[in-house]
């Protein structure tokens, strides 16, 4: 399935603007005829200025191809992205239109330098299901999955060194999931006597003493209101 989305018209443009944001149609044909049996969805998005055009593909891909992919893009000089941007990941817990075999979204942003494009690569996949590390094709991948498992517990697999990255050790939980409680388990402060980080229960006022483990996003009845 591809979207094409409407250009955003940034500011006035000319008829050469217009020849190279159709050379980006040509692009993404040429990047499904070469992952035809990977990718699952196509949309882009262009931003139009006076000098230049900027483009924005989406690529949701099936995770069981993740290295394969990434060895085309990374690779291959007609595509070239040899830099990851950025990692994300997103906790689809109760969202619509995502079951629990799609708990976990992970987006990652290659850029291409020379031709001012973003490609954004997705996936959904369970919780418990282990994703293969990218760390042989972009280095920088090691902290940014360190971070995402960290945060949100996703497991990468051949990864070298998949420790906590901002949590301290022995911390218990995933802070971004939204069934972890905002309010966390233990509070630490520091004892000036032992020169020493020191935990203990968390201890709060009188309306937060009982706690209720489920998810807040689930224990509140959806209420509709009517106009009058």
């Amino acid at each position: 399935m591809i979207h094409l989305v409407k250009p955003i018209l940034v500011n006035s443009i000319n008829k050469s603007i217009i020849d190279n944001y159709y050379q980006h149609y040509f692009f993404i044909f040429n990047l499904m005829r070469s992952l035809l049996s990977i990718i699952k969805e196509v949309t882009i998005q262009t931003y139009i200025n006076r000098q230049r055009v900027y483009t924005d593909y989406f690529i949701k891909i099936d995770f069981n191809y993740l290295i394969s992919c990434f060895k085309i893009l990374s690779k291959s000089l007609f595509f070239n992205y040899d830099q990851l941007s950025n990692l994300t990941c997103v906790d689809n817990l109760n969202l619509n239109g995502f079951s629990l075999k799609e708990r976990f979204s992970l987006f990652y942003i290659l850029t291409k330098i020379n031709k001012a494009s973003r490609l954004i690569i997705s996936f959904n996949f369970p919780e418990k299901q282990m994703v293969n590390s990218i760390t042989n094709l972009y280095k920088n991948a090691n902290w940014l999955e360190r971070e995402a498992f960290d945060m949100f517990g996703v497991f990468f697999t051949n990864h070298s060194d998949l420790r906590r990255l901002l949590t301290d050790y022995g911390f218990k939980g995933f802070p971004l999931r939204k069934d972890f409680p905002l309010t966390g388990y233990l509070e630490l402060r520091y004892n000036e006597e032992k020169k020493y980080v020191k935990y203990k229960k968390l201890v709060l006022m009188q309306e937060y003493r009982f706690f209720n483990f489920a998810s807040p996003w689930v224990q509140y009845k959806r209420t509709s209101y009517s106009a009058i």
